[in-house]
């Protein structure tokens, strides 16, 4: 065999190989993320992406458990999310803690699996948390540590009594059974947590600090999963982690924010155009069905996602293409963002660091 035959049959081999790989990445039908009938949780989901998750949700035969903080905005919400049930057999609660308190994540889960028939929620979203952007000079300490709390450690709280519920041992009879769907949990975080922009230095940190969670828990609960696999005791069904990277929501708590963000972050955030939360929480259901595990949700987001990734795990082919474009693009976007820190100190002075003057 010559050496020129051998090395065109290894190249066809790995195209070959490549070929059919990159044809299941981008055109597998299997759906990954099945709710019909199944009952999910969604923290922060009186209102913004949380309401329009829920209502997706919903509208793909889930019954769907709320949890925030305002009864009268619940009450409103869990009718909102019931118009939009496809079957009368759908059922829909809210429940109204203080997400931030280490001791609701346990009761929720408990109150929820009581309610539920006696069997554990098959989803989690933690879209709870709001932002309140400032210079990290210019914020309290007590701002600094309210954003770790209610964006970090309400997420935490949450993903630690799902998880401790979830992967109980199974009892001999539930091991001869069919293993019940995926259970999931997805974290919303945000693209700051790739690409951190001045003034966001209360928010995101916390941010950043979900997703080498979200890292971290995608080895951990593999560890879970393979106890599926062995003779021994294991979790009734395999978990899976997600985190889903918006930018802008349009959204009371987004006008909020604007009224009180630093006028240079919304001079460097121009090309940032916030997205409807309905039009969100469709690609990030759509996106769960293919499988992802870092969900971004437009052009800017992938390309800040591809900036970003680090060591997380690359799940399909856009993954690998947008970390390669992204690879190329921060040789630029890092120094000029810096540059154009340094010429507005120069041109506004040191006092210029907060929100614009209300006309």
């Amino acid at each position: 065999m010559s050496t020129n035959f051998l090395l065109v049959s290894l190249v066809t081999l790995a195209v070959a190989v490549l070929s059919f790989l990159g044809f299941k990445m981008l055109f597998s039908s299997k759906n990954q993320f099945p709710t019909d009938g199944l009952t999910a949780i969604v923290t922060g989901g009186s209102q913004g992406m949380g309401l329009s998750i829920a209502q997706e949700l919903a509208s793909r035969g889930a019954n769907v458990v709320i949890v925030a903080q305002d009864k009268a905005k619940l009450a409103r919400a869990v009718d909102a999310i019931r118009a939009k049930a496809v079957n009368p057999q759908q059922q829909f609660l809210d429940m109204s803690f203080d997400l931030r308190s280490p001791e609701s994540a346990p009761t929720i889960l408990k109150q929820v699996t009581q309610w539920n028939n006696g069997q554990a929620p098959d989803i989690v979203f933690c879209c709870a948390g709001n932002c309140q952007p400032a210079f990290l000079a210019d914020a309290s300490v007590e701002t600094l540590r309210g954003q770790m709390d209610t964006i970090y450690w309400s997420s935490v709280y949450m993903a630690h009594a799902a998880l401790n519920l979830w992967k109980q041992p199974s009892s001999p009879e539930n091991k001869q059974r069919r293993s019940p769907p995926t259970r999931h949990i997805v974290f919303t975080c945000s693209t700051l947590a790739f690409v951190p922009v001045a003034g966001y230095s209360p928010y995101s940190p916390a941010k950043a600090a979900m997703k080498a969670m979200a890292d971290g828990l995608n080895q951990e609960v593999a560890v879970y999963n393979g106890s599926r696999l062995g003779a021994g005791p294991a979790p009734d069904a395999d978990i899976a982690v997600h985190i889903v990277f918006p930018c802008g929501i349009i959204s009371p708590g987004f006008e909020n924010e604007n009224k009180i963000k630093p006028e240079l972050t919304l001079m460097l955030e121009e090309d940032d155009k916030p997205q409807q939360p309905d039009e969100i929480a469709k690609i990030v259901l759509n996106r769960l069905n293919a499988g992802d595990f870092m969900i971004s949700t437009l052009m800017l987001g992938h390309l800040m996602r591809g900036i970003g990734m680090a060591s997380s795990v690359r799940k399909n082919f856009m993954d690998v293409f947008w970390n390669w474009i992204g690879s190329l693009v921060i040789i630029f976007v890092a120094p000029d963002l810096i540059a154009k820190c340094r010429k507005w100190g120069k041109q506004k002075g040191l006092a210029a660091t907060g929100p614009a003057p209300s006309s």
